[in-house]
């Protein structure tokens, strides 16, 4: 099995156009065979039998349920109104009896009156005076008039509402397919519409995501703890949470050998020891920054051990990362923090050019026009330019089927692409392609996969023509030292690099980032410059004074 589904042909949209009458339902069927297939080993007999149930549904009650999972919490069924649905009545009753929704259930007060128009709630609940201008106001004014069972009573008398049940295995279905309990069945449709096409990745249960049921029930364990977090607020109240907050960092202690596990869990410790940051709560903070292996981790260590005045504690940590630094930023803010010196200047050639700005022209534009007068061509690029040049020399790496890296055929690369350890894991698939020629290579994939999604770089900013230029114009080696420094800190360098790529002509080139009157460059940039300027690339700053 390969890609997204087990058996579906893709199905072209046609903007302004209805899909197919089961195209949304068959939808729904592919995530729910693709999970029972690549999962049923390690599903809970209930879970299971939730897939089981939604494909043992009618045509109507399927189709119905496969335009309610993506709907919101709660919803009028006098507003349901889909093509498709022959019967519509039919397909509720048919939910009902198969519990997978609820009918009129007893919500909360508040959401239900939220279903109701402003001239629905001022004629179902007159008593509710003086009538305010805004609608939460009045849902407030009606809740604190009318009890609950009444103020459902009534609102049934305008309208019946409905609610997804179960939606816990409706949201691990999604995590199993799509590696995203969020994400829904509006991927397909940006599919068939041709808004993207995917690269092709086998997908299998050797290459899942989850290898066994403790790995898959610790992490939704950890997103339970991370939602419970958010919960909290960025501002947790020690008083009252206190010992709730105690408990999840004790939950959180353990590191664990998992890639994905140590990643979710550190993510979930950055996050509290953060809040717990803001409210005060050193010691805390500490205890979670500590337990973390994720960046800003010890940079947040640092500032805390200097406000208290722990000066050997700074010390140590600078010198931790300056011996192993994970990103090339966490490396510059340890040499910094807390001492007088300046940042050097940077040994750069700057062209201060004085001149009134075109008001309709974007600066960047204007400038390539004055980079490129006397010959020349040249690009507004951004990131686009390295990210693609890694992404093309590494295409084979990225859509490799690493163990976890892709969960289904949606993905514009793997989900440890960003991880310390994305590089460690593929050191298996051969030697580096950086150890080869490159120019022939980057050729070869800009016309192999010329269109293909990938999430580091757009094909409509750097088109084929771009990136034949650039590959002719720019020399072999210097190509590979761009390549190179992002090789190095890939995480990192997704930001900052210079605006403009300009080619001269005769291996002639430059990387020029421009700055308009009072604009100063930001970390990433002096990062990305320093870093050009250490491999002996052509970089400047171009600045516009009035």
């Amino acid at each position: 099995m390969s890609g997204d589904g087990l058996h579906k042909a893709l199905v072209q949209l046609r903007p302004q156009q209805s899909p197919p009458s089961h195209y949304y339902a068959d939808n729904l069927l592919i995530v729910v065979d693709t999970v029972l297939e690549r999962y049923g080993d390690m599903l809970q007999p209930s879970e299971r039998q939730f897939g089981m149930c939604i494909r043992a549904l009618s045509k109507d009650a399927q189709r119905l349920f496969a335009r309610l999972a993506g709907r919101a919490s709660l919803l009028r069924e006098d507003r349901l109104n889909y093509a498709e649905v022959a019967d519509l009545e039919a397909a509720l009753a048919e939910l009902e009896a198969r519990a997978l929704i609820d009918r009129s259930p007893a919500s909360a007060c508040a959401d239900i009156l939220r279903l109701l128009t402003m001239d629905e709630l001022r004629r179902t609940f007159r008593e509710a005076q003086p009538r305010p201008l805004r609608k939460g106001d009045y849902i407030q004014r009606v809740i604190n008039a009318s009890p609950p069972r009444i103020c459902r009573w009534r609102i049934r008398r305008v309208c019946r509402w409905l609610a997804l049940r179960d939606v816990e295995y409706l949201q691990l279905y999604r995590l199993l397919f799509f590696g995203d309990r969020r994400q829904d069945l509006t991927t397909f449709v940006m599919r068939d519409l041709g808004v993207h096409r995917f690269e092709a990745v086998p997908l299998c249960k050797e290459t899942r995501q989850f290898a066994d049921r403790a790995t898959l029930d610790r992490f939704l364990e950890l997103l339970r703890t991370q939602d419970r977090i958010a919960d909290l607020g960025a501002r947790p109240d020690l008083q009252r949470d206190g010992s709730e907050i105690a408990v999840l960092i004790e939950g959180l202690w353990q590191r664990s050998a998992n890639r994905l596990l140590e990643r979710r869990r550190s993510r979930a410790l950055n996050r509290l020891g953060r809040n717990l940051e803001r409210v005060g709560e050193f010691d805390m903070a500490l205890a979670c920054y500590e337990r973390s292996t994720l960046t800003p981790a010890r940079e947040r260590r640092m500032r805390i051990l200097r406000r208290l005045g722990d000066d050997a504690g700074v010390a140590a940590l600078r010198g931790e990362i300056a011996r192993a630094p994970q990103t090339a930023l966490e490396a510059d803010f340890a040499n910094r923090f807390g001492l007088p010196s300046r940042r050097p200047p940077l040994p750069i050639l700057d062209r201060d050019l004085t001149c009134e700005l075109p008001p309709t022209t974007a600066i960047e534009e204007h400038a390539l026009h004055v980079l490129t007068a006397d010959g020349g061509i040249g690009w507004h690029l951004e990131n686009n330019m390295p990210m693609a040049l890694f992404a093309l020399a590494y295409w084979r790496w990225l859509f490799a089927p690493v163990r976890g890296a892709f969960v289904n055929g949606f993905q514009t690369g793997p989900i440890d692409l960003f991880w310390p350890d994305f590089f460690k894991a593929r050191e298996h698939l051969g030697p580096d392609p950086l150890a080869t020629e490159l120019k022939p290579r980057l050729r070869a994939v800009v016309r192999a996969k010329n269109g293909i999604a990938n999430r580091l770089f757009n094909w409509r900013r750097f088109t084929p023509a771009v990136a034949e230029a650039v590959i002719d114009g720019i020399p072999e080696d210097d190509l590979r030292a761009l390549v190179t420094i992002v090789r190095e800190d890939l995480a990192g360098r997704r930001a900052g690099f210079p605006d403009l790529v300009v080619l001269y002509g005769g291996g002639r080139y430059e990387f020029v980032e421009v700055k308009g009157p009072g604009d100063r460059l930001q970390i990433h940039q002096r990062l990305w410059v320093e870093a050009l300027q250490r491999h002996g690339l052509p970089v400047r700053v171009l600045r516009f004074r009035r």
